[in-house]
């Protein structure tokens, strides 16, 4: 499994925002030290843009890790923090660490370490793999002939159905909030020849990536 390019790759860190700040520090006055540190090319200018319920939003921000200039955008909720790159969900990790350890040298905010409740992750990735889906199961390949078949001949031009994508979730009836689906699918508008596929799932970067090579393993035999 070949890695073309990451779409996305988010950290949510759950935390009390009233918890890391609980002598309630004015949000406003530190937003321009926010952005004159990274650079954020958007950042919130009126008071009903700093509704933490709706998310207060950084965009088009710029960090270092391992002197790498990052791009990462930052959404600040009542109940935790977002961060987005476009590199790996360890380099999310690693800003909103960063982050937190400054606001809270520099504004006086408590550490988050002591009241974190958990880090969740979505992995989006566009990959190619010379594997299709039909591999699975004959069946499929069966399958997707007949769905051809039954096609043809009814005004449209001639054309070939294929398996082209599949998967995972979890009960959303049994826990509050569950994990999104992990997903392998045809990249849309890619032509099959090119074989480019689109996957998502609810885990960081380097776990993912494992799983679509395990996935092209199957897919192999």
């Amino acid at each position: 499994m070949k890695l073309r390019s990451v779409k996305q790759a988010r950290a949510i860190w759950l935390v009390n925002y009233f918890d890391l700040n609980p002598y309630g520090t004015s949000l406003f006055p530190t937003i321009p030290k926010i952005a004159q540190k990274y650079m954020f090319q958007a950042v919130p200018t009126k008071p009903d843009e700093l509704e933490l319920g709706k998310g207060v939003n950084f965009r088009g921000g710029t960090f270092k890790n391992d002197n790498r200039a990052i791009a990462v955008d930052l959404t600040i909720y009542g109940d935790g923090l977002v961060a987005d790159t476009r590199s790996s969900t360890d380099d999310s990790d690693v800003f909103l660490n960063e982050f937190l350890a400054w606001m809270s040298m520099e504004f006086g905010l408590a550490s988050y370490q002591e009241f974190l409740k958990s880090k969740l992750y979505l992995s989006e990735l566009w990959v190619q793999t010379d594997k299709v889906l039909n591999s699975l199961n004959p069946k499929l390949d069966d399958f997707a002939k007949r769905l051809t078949a039954s096609i043809v001949g009814r005004g449209h031009q001639h054309l070939e159905f294929e398996t082209s994508g599949i998967s995972f979730w979890t009960d959303p009836t049994i826990m509050v909030n569950p994990p999104g689906p992990f997903r392998f699918e045809r990249e849309e508008n890619a032509p099959f020849g090119e074989h480019r596929y689109y996957s998502a799932a609810p885990l960081q970067t380097d776990v993912h990536l494992e799983l679509l090579t395990e996935l092209e393993s199957i897919l192999s035999n």
